[in-house]
């Protein structure tokens, strides 16, 4: 089974070269209940069916991407976050994000009008890229005309990976409802499996140029990772789950108003609905720590023939170790937070069929905890208007995020089979030709 789901995701990640967000267009849709197991635990008792197997539900790729040729995904995952710099030094671009979820079969059962029940599980994977300046990682590449080389002063160059499964059990429940007011709330408690997760961190990189070498090269670099991104990274098998035990929790609230004039009015389920949820809230333990440590560098007069050719992680500590008398810091163990997220949404129905969504997410210091990755906090908001009836659903969602800008995507739902993309019609028309996403999903809804 967990095979054919790395199958599937390898599918994802080769068709257009996807990236995901949170199923955008799709995300509020009150005819989808695998909504209530993603986004929105409060939405899973506001479904009419008393039982909905979700088949599959799979969102996977690159943010900014650059030019992979892996064909293996989660060998892919691990490289975005630590092995293989030569990915990263073909690349203009400063920042990288690799996503992915995959849920496998899961069931939601409604007990009664006030309370619904769900269990689903997900293979999940974060892996995050950034660099400050494209000038150092030049020297990994070849230094051929050093002399149009500019000396490079507090840099830095960072990474992370964070691979996991996810067991998730889901309670939502009706906290009150008369003929014009519904209000929800869900919860799900996640208990975390570990797979391959780790770091890797050059900071305050000085560096100083001459023709004929690198006078001065000065940095604080960290790195660790565990016994999973191990295996991934020297070409072993992820599944083996080698990480820790974690908990994990997403809360959310949902209300929704119908005025009396439009009760029972086919086509409108409500005049508006607003939602909020706390998500991601949860870490894992990383006590298998294959290996760790911290080095303060300082080398002088170093040739530039060092560093050329350098491929891989292993490569790059084995050149600095053999180049200096470093001081090495030892450390235990790591921890890798969850992506925490804030999101807020009012979803409003202006006519029956037709709807206008808009959805704000917070991030606030997206993995900071372990490295200082990107800006502090991570904003996106979303605005989507749709067409939806039970039979048919399409949507255009436009996103803007503040660490990836603008996106448009659309979206199409057949009862509960739905496929979708938050980039492909910008792309059409040259908005984000470096950002590509496609989604999909199946569910079986049982009266």
């Amino acid at each position: 089974m967990k095979r054919s789901l790395l199958h599937i995701a390898l599918f994802l990640m080769t068709f257009n070269q996807v990236i995901s967000q949170e199923y955008g267009g799709v995300h509020t849709s009150p005819y989808l209940p695998f909504i209530g197991l993603t986004n929105q635990p409060a939405e899973l008792v506001r479904h009419d069916a008393t039982w909905n197997i979700n088949l599959i539900s799979a969102k996977a790729g690159l943010l900014k991407n650059i030019s992979f040729v892996s064909g293996d995904f989660w060998d892919l995952i691990g490289r975005a976050g630590l092995g293989d710099l030569k990915f990263f030094l073909a690349s203009d671009e400063s920042l990288l994000y690799v996503k992915g979820r995959v849920i496998i079969p899961s069931i939601t059962y409604k007990l009664n009008d006030r309370h619904s029940l769900g269990v689903t599980m997900s293979v999940r994977a974060d892996g995050v890229y950034n660099s400050s300046n494209d000038e150092f990682l030049k020297i990994f590449k070849g230094i051929e005309n050093p002399e149009f080389f500019e000396d490079i002063k507090g840099e830095y160059f960072r990474s992370l990976v964070n691979t996991w499964m996810e067991y998730g059990f889901a309670w939502s429940t009706t906290l009150s409802k008369t003929d014009n007011n519904w209000l929800t709330g869900g919860v799900v408690v996640k208990v975390l499996k570990g797979f391959g997760a780790g770091y890797l961190e050059m900071d305050d990189i000085d560096v100083m140029f001459d023709k004929e070498h690198i006078s001065h090269f000065d940095m604080r670099m960290s790195y660790g990772f565990n016994e999973g991104l191990n295996k991934t990274i020297n070409g072993g098998d992820i599944i083996e789950q080698s990480g820790d035990f974690g908990i994990g929790l997403d809360l959310g609230l949902g209300y929704s108003y119908q005025p009396d004039h439009l009760i029972g009015v086919k086509g409108m389920p409500y005049r508006y609905k607003l939602g909020f949820v706390v998500s991601d809230i949860g870490r894992i333990n990383n006590r298998k720590t294959e290996n760790q440590a911290s080095y303060n560098v300082q080398m002088d007069n170093v040739p530039y023939s060092r560093f050329q050719g350098i491929e891989t992680l292993e490569a790059l500590k084995d050149s600095i170790e053999k180049s200096i008398d470093y001081e090495e810091i030892k450390e235990g163990s790591f921890r890798t937070n969850l992506p925490l997220t804030f999101s807020a949404n009012v979803d409003y129905c202006f006519r029956p069929h037709w709807f206008v969504n808009s959805t704000l997410v917070f991030r606030p210091k997206y993995y900071n905890s372990l490295v200082k990755l990107v800006s502090k906090n991570i904003w996106r908001s979303n605005l989507t208007v749709r067409y939806e009836t039970r039979k048919w659903g399409a949507y255009l969602p436009i996103s803007y995020s503040s660490a990836l800008g603008w996106s448009t995507g659309i979206s199409a739902r057949y009862r509960n089979l739905y496929i979708g993309s938050t980039t492909i019609l910008g792309n059409l028309f040259g908005q984000g030709d470096s950002q590509r996403q496609i989604y999909f999903g199946l569910s079986i809804p049982i009266k």
